[in-house]
């Protein structure tokens, strides 16, 4: 089964079904990484990195033809007002934003712990590399260059990134706990 069937049979399944697996690959990563610890956790979120990143130049760049014309959309959110008259644009938007979502789920928890700021940073990076891609699109003709594509990207970045912020208050919390108890 080629990666492209793969993408097809996801997409056009019912956009329900879409939601559901989308919290349950959220809240599954949350539990699995606030389980984990040190090396481990590191460790599997460089491979999701590395997966993500695959898989967003798969759709974005690899995996399309060159066209004869450039199409570039810099104003924002023109995407819902194509969406009021064709819904399919709604799923377009949403497979956009879920394309990111494992990079920043993975990419705060595969950063080495000592660095501050690892939330931010992997955001930037998310929007840096939809930017990138954009690019690339328009540079090379395969693909539309637009700006609400950048913005769902960054969208799904950052709900992934919000993971590592629950599981640093799960973190401080059981911190503080076991804290509490010893002075008790």
């Amino acid at each position: 089964m080629t990666m492209n069937r793969i993408f097809h049979d996801f997409y056009v399944q019912p956009m329900l079904q879409v939601y559901i697996e989308t919290i349950a690959l959220y809240l599954i990563w949350t539990i699995m990484a606030a389980l984990l610890r040190g090396k481990a956790r590191r460790y599997l979120a460089r491979v999701v990195v590395v997966l993500s990143l695959i898989l967003i130049l798969c759709f974005t760049a690899f995996g399309r033809g060159v066209s004869d014309y450039r199409v570039l959309e810099l104003a924002p959110f023109i995407s819902f007002e194509k969406a009021k008259l064709e819904p399919e644009f709604y799923r377009t938007m949403y497979m956009n934003m879920l394309l990111f979502l494992p990079l920043g789920l993975s990419l705060p928890f595969a950063l080495p712990e000592k660095w501050r700021f690892r939330a931010l940073i992997a955001a930037v990076a998310g929007f840096l590399l939809s930017v990138s891609v954009e690019a690339i699109q328009y540079g090379f003709a395969i693909g539309n260059c637009e700006t609400d594509d950048v913005l769902m990207n960054t969208l799904g970045t950052l709900i992934g990134v919000s993971s590592f912020g629950i599981v640093c208050l799960i973190e401080k919390i059981k911190k503080r706990k076991r804290h509490d108890t010893r002075l008790s």
